[in-house]
C-alpha cells in the first residue's frame, strides 16, 4: 500500500506545480492588463492636458489635433511642439511633406497663433522660413557663377528668389544645387545649399524656385553678443598735438567693441580703419575709459557712425560689460515674450 501511495505523490505533486504556474500566469496577465489600462488612462490624461494647453494658447481643436498627431508620429513630446519653435517647425514640416490633405493656411495660423511667425534679432534662425522677406543674398551656381538675389516671396514649402543682377537662365536648370549666402543683420553669416526646383520669368525679373530647408550654417560675425544701446559717451582721436575730443551717443555694446555715432561741422574728424581712439562713458554708474581701434565707419550727412574694436580692454571691465549685454538681452527676450 505505501507503494502505491509513494507512487501516486508525483502525480499530486505535478498538479500542484502545474497549478501553481497557471495562477503565477494569471496573476502575470493581470499585472499587464493593470499595466496597459493604466497606460491607457495616463495617455488620455497627457493628451486631454495637452488639448486644454493648446486651446489656452488660442489653438482650435483641430490644429490641436495636427500638432498632437504629428508630434506622435515623429516620436516628439507634443507640449514642446506649443513652446519651442524648433520643435514646432520640424513638426508642421513632417505634417506638410507626409499629409495628403497638408493645409499651408493652418500652419500659418498655428505659427502667429504659438507666436513663432517672427524671429526677434538676437535669435538665430532655425530655417530657411525665417528669413524675412526682401532679404538680400548672393547665389553661387554649380559651375561657380555668382549673382545678386533677394528673397521675392516664400511660403511653406518653397522660396522664391529674384535676381537682381542681370542674369542669363540658360546657366541654371531644375535639379541643380545652389548655394546661398547671406547676412542677417545684427545677427550672422547665414549659408545654406539646395536643389533648383524650377526657374522662371515674372515680368522682368528671374525667379529662382527653391524649397526651405533647416540645415542652415551659421557663421558668428562677432566673438561676444551685443545689445543696441542710446548712451551719452566722449569720443577721443588721436592727433599729433594729443586727443581731439567730440561728444557722440553710444548705439551698441558687446565685450569686445562697440559703434558710436557723433555729428561734426563743416569738417570731418580726421578718423579713418584702424585710427586709434578712446571712449568715455558711464554704463550702469560706472565709468569706463577704454581705447580702442577703428575697424570700420558709415559716413551720413552730418553724422559720422564708426565700429570700435576695444584694444586692452581689463578683464573687470569686460566682464563688467559681458554682465550688462547679458542682463539687457535677457530683458528683451522677456519683452518679446510678452508681446507675442
Amino acid at each position: 500500500m505505501r507503494y502505491f501511495n509513494y507512487l501516486r505523490l508525483p502525480v499530486a505533486s505535478t498538479s500542484y506545480v502545474i497549478v501553481f504556474i497557471l495562477l503565477i500566469l494569471v496573476f502575470a496577465l493581470f499585472l499587464f492588463t493593470v499595466a496597459v489600462v493604466k497606460k491607457f488612462f495616463e495617455k488620455r490624461r497627457y493628451r486631454a492636458s495637452f488639448f486644454k494647453e493648446a486651446m489656452d494658447k488660442g489653438l482650435s481643436e483641430k490644429e490641436a489635433e495636427i500638432l498632437w498627431e504629428y508630434s506622435v508620429k515623429e516620436g516628439r513630446d507634443p507640449f514642446l511642439t506649443l513652446e519651442f519653435k524648433v520643435a514646432f517647425e520640424k513638426v508642421v514640416d513632417f505634417y506638410l511633406h507626409t499629409a495628403p490633405d497638408a493645409d499651408e493656411e493652418i500652419v500659418r495660423s498655428m505659427r502667429e497663433k504659438l507666436g513663432f511667425d517672427a524671429v526677434p534679432f538676437f535669435v538665430p534662425l532655425v530655417s530657411t522660413k525665417d528669413i524675412e522677406l526682401f532679404q538680400p543674398a548672393r547665389v553661387e551656381l554649380a559651375d561657380g557663377y555668382s549673382a545678386d538675389v533677394a528673397l521675392f516671396d516664400k511660403d511653406e514649402r518653397y522660396m522664391y528668389w529674384a535676381f537682381t543682377d542681370p542674369f542669363p537662365m540658360n546657366r541654371i536648370k531644375t535639379g541643380d544645387e545652389v548655394t546661398f549666402v547671406f547676412i542677417r543683420k545684427a545677427d550672422a553669416i547665414y549659408k545654406f545649399v539646395v536643389p533648383v526646383e524650377e526657374v522662371y520669368k515674372e515680368g522682368d525679373r528671374i525667379i529662382i524656385k527653391v524649397p526651405h530647408t533647416f540645415s542652415l550654417q551659421r557663421y558668428q560675425r562677432r566673438n561676444f553678443a551685443r545689445v543696441e544701446v542710446d548712451i551719452l559717451c566722449k569720443f577721443g582721436v588721436s592727433t599729433d598735438g594729443g586727443w581731439e575730443w567730440y561728444e557722440g551717443r553710444l548705439k551698441d555694446i558687446s565685450g569686445g567693441g562697440a559703434r558710436i555715432c557723433f555729428p561734426y561741422g563743416k569738417k570731418k574728424p580726421s578718423v579713418s580703419i584702424l585710427s586709434e581712439v578712446k571712449l568715455e562713458f558711464f554704463l550702469e554708474g560706472k565709468h569706463f575709459s577704454l581705447k580702442g581701434s577703428v575697424v570700420n565707419e558709415d559716413l551720413r550727412e552730418k553724422v559720422l557712425c564708426l565700429g570700435v574694436q576695444f584694444v586692452d580692454i581689463k578683464d573687470t571691465e569686460q566682464q563688467a560689460i559681458l554682465r550688462f549685454v547679458k542682463k539687457e538681452q535677457k530683458k528683451l527676450a522677456e519683452l518679446f515674450v510678452r508681446k507675442r
